[in-house]
């Protein structure tokens, strides 16, 4: 099987300055041509860390995929790396440096030395054209390595890596197997749970295997299947999926890009419900989720942060003599809030969030990451106590996760 290293190069990357993308997509990409993901490796903008990191990949792995550093700047430093390493010359792509003009024409008064190096590729190496920029890409082969250098801008990186493996597939289709990767996401159960109802499916080896990965309160279960065709790979994919279902039941609320607060719009639609939320520790975050999805304003009626004791009182309808006695954040208010917001948008669901998000806040009875949530439907309510660990961002984001399973509970029971 053909093994990889993904290395992306960029100082930018490595100091935390901003966040790799590039590695998430190709290793996907590559993991659906059956090629097996080794190692990602990320180096800053020097010439000898990046020689020194392409030395250990050339000997472990016999496919390499870099971005980044094909720039026209002094600190964009791959093809000088790869000629130097290699002991190639670097020479001008006619075809590239033909691209960059036109590229630059009404960008640019001339083409600067900076362009002009980025028509530069090793000798013995074939390119890879940039319809989207300036910085041609290239394939480089020494001996039996395959070295794939591509910009680290995501667009032009991704339209000239399927470029790449275009070509790739049809030199490989009669040899190699076809893996396909499915996301099952679940909400509500354990990892250590479901692990337990799976144990089947981990650590296999061959056709169909799977690991679960924990995000944000979501458990979701990553399946993989190889075989020899894609049909067959998404036939194994199906029976794997139609099986955790089975055994998972409810818990599982979407497969792929699908997510809670999409899950819940479907429902919504479905059963033809509107929804309310009033929030206070989530500061608007579930409204905000809600919102992402095109075609709610016809079942969101409303969104309200009332962050304060007197917003909870005067636009939801709260009872002052409720708070004192039971501290804002509880279940009593929480319900109230819920009520409140229903009532006032005269939606069939209401919701209602109160909580200590921290890090200051907190007293010894009502400690950090103490959070109500409630969920009335027609004139029941459901009011469920949760006690989240983390950072303050974290008790947010499990808090509006866990008010957007609850929702969806009540509308698989409708």
């Amino acid at each position: 099987m053909k093994t990889a290293e993904i290395i992306t190069i960029g100082t930018e990357i490595v100091s935390g300055q901003i966040t790799d993308t590039n590695t998430q997509y190709i290793a996907r990409k590559l993991t659906e041509k059956g090629i097996q993901v080794l190692f990602q490796t990320s180096v800053g903008d020097d010439k000898e860390l990046l020689k020194s990191a392409l030395g250990v990949a050339k000997d472990r792995v016999n496919l390499i995929i870099t971005t980044g550093g094909l720039g026209p700047t002094e600190n964009d430093i791959t093809r000088e790396t790869i000629s130097d390493l290699f002991s190639v010359p670097l020479i001008s792509d006619e075809e590239a440096h033909t691209r960059i003009r036109t590229f630059l024409e009404s960008r640019h008064p001339k083409v600067t030395n900076g362009h002009k190096k980025q028509a530069l590729i090793p000798a013995g190496a074939f390119a890879i054209h940039n319809d989207k920029g300036t910085a041609a890409g290239f394939v480089f082969r020494h001996n039996d390595i395959e070295i794939v250098c591509l910009p680290g801008v995501p667009g032009e990186m991704q339209t000239m890596l399927n470029k790449y493996l275009e070509t790739y597939a049809i030199q490989h289709k009669p040899e190699e197997l076809c893996t396909l990767t499915r996301n099952i996401h679940t909400f509500g159960i354990s990892e250590p749970d479901i692990d337990a109802q799976l144990r089947e499916y981990a650590g296999r080896e061959g056709e169909i295997k799977a690991m679960t990965l924990v995000h944000d309160g979501i458990v979701t279960v990553n399946i993989i299947a190889t075989a020899a065709t894609r049909e067959d790979a998404v036939k194994i994919l199906d029976i794997a999926e139609h099986d955790i279902r089975e055994r998972l039941g409810h818990a599982v609320f979407g497969v792929g890009d699908e997510t809670l607060e999409s899950a819940v719009a479907a429902l919504l639609k479905k059963y033809n419900k509107t929804i309310a939320v009033a929030e206070s520790c989530t500061g608007g975050l579930v409204s905000d989720k809600l919102t992402n999805i095109p075609g709610i304003s016809e079942y969101f009626l409303e969104g309200v942060v009332a962050y304060s004791n007197n917003a909870k009182e005067d636009i939801l309808g709260v009872s002052g003599e409720l708070i004192k006695i039971h501290g804002a954040v509880s279940s009593q208010v929480a319900k109230a809030m819920a009520e409140g917001v229903k009532k006032r948008s005269s939606a069939n669901i209401g919701v209602g969030i109160t909580g200590i998000a921290g890090p200051t806040g907190a007293t010894k009875e009502k400690p950090v990451g103490l959070v109500y949530i409630a969920v009335v439907v027609d004139d029941v309510a459901e009011v469920k106590e949760c006690r989240f660990r983390g950072s303050r961002i974290d008790i947010k984001t499990f808090s509006a996760n866990t008010a957007l399973n609850m929702v969806r509970f009540k509308l698989i029971q409708t």
